[in-house]
C-alpha cells in the first residue's frame, strides 16, 4: 500500500507572475534521487493531533496540509504561522528539536502559539506512485502563496540545494535535462503555468474537486 504523504507549492510573485520553491534531493536517495521536488513527506500520526483545531484555514485534507507545514518547517525552515510576540525567536531551537525528533510539531504548536488560519491555503490535487514500484506514495498537494520576504532558506541533509523559478523556466530545464523531476511535479508545473498571477493560482485551484489520480507507467517512460 502506498504511503500516506503531503506536499506543498510555496509561490510568491514577483513581477510579472508567479514563481514557487524547488528542493532538489540527493543523487543517493531511495526515492526520486536527484530530482527536482517541491518540500513534502510522509503524514504522520501527530499531523491529526485535535491540537490543530482552529488553527488552520478551512482546507480540505486538515490532517495532510499538517504534514505539509510541518515538512516545510522542518526542511526549510518556513513557517507561515502567526506566534505570539516573543515566541519566534525559539523556532530555530524548535525546528532542530523537531528535526531530532525530540518533540511534536503539535507539542510546539502550544508552546509557540502557532496559528496558520489566516492563510490562504489551496488543496487542489492527489497524486499516487505506480503500482509496479517498491516505494510507493499517495501524496497531497497544496498551494501556499506567500506574500511577505522570506528569509534565507534553511537546508537539511535532506536536500542539495532550493531553487526559486517560474513555471515557464522550471519547465524550460526539464526539458533541456537540467531539472530532473517526477512525473506529478512536472504536471503541477504545467497548471502552474496557465495562470496569469498568484492570485488567479489560487482562485482557480482552490476551487478543483480533487479525485486521486494513479500514475502508469509504459513502455519508455510516463
Amino acid at each position: 500500500m502506498p504511503r500516506p504523504a503531503a506536499t506543498i507549492v510555496v509561490a510568491r510573485p514577483p513581477p510579472p507572475h508567479l514563481e514557487f520553491l524547488l528542493l532538489q534531493r540527493p543523487m543517493e536517495s531511495r526515492f526520486a534521487a536527484g530530482a527536482y521536488v517541491f518540500p513534502g513527506g510522509v503524514i504522520e500520526a501527530d499531523d491529526a493531533s485535535p491540537t490543530w483545531a482552529g488553527r488552520l484555514p478551512p482546507v480540505g485534507e486538515a490532517t495532510a496540509c499538517v504534514a505539509a507545514l510541518r515538512e516545510l518547517f522542518e526542511e526549510t525552515g518556513i513557517l507561515p504561522a502567526s506566534t505570539r510576540p516573543g515566541d519566534a525567536s525559539g523556532l530555530a531551537e524548535a525546528r532542530r528539536a523537531l528535526l531530532a525528533d525530540q518533540t511534536r510539531f503539535s507539542r510546539l504548536a502550544e508552546r509557540l502559539h502557532f496559528d496558520f488560519s489566516s492563510e490562504s491555503i489551496a488543496y487542489f490535487a492527489r497524486w499516487i506512485t505506480p503500482t509496479n514500484l517498491a516505494l510507493r506514495f499517495d501524496t497531497r498537494f497544496f498551494l501556499l502563496p506567500v506574500l511577505d520576504p522570506l528569509g534565507p532558506i534553511s537546508l537539511t541533509a535532506e536536500h542539495d540545494r532550493a531553487l526559486w523559478v517560474t513555471p515557464d523556466d522550471a519547465l524550460r530545464g526539464f526539458t533541456a535535462g537540467r531539472l530532473p523531476m517526477l512525473f506529478p511535479t512536472m504536471k503541477t508545473i504545467e497548471r502552474l503555468a496557465g495562470f496569469a498571477s498568484l492570485e488567479a493560482a489560487l482562485d482557480g485551484l482552490g476551487d478543483v474537486a480533487v479525485e486521486p489520480v494513479l500514475v502508469k507507467l509504459r513502455a519508455g517512460g510516463l
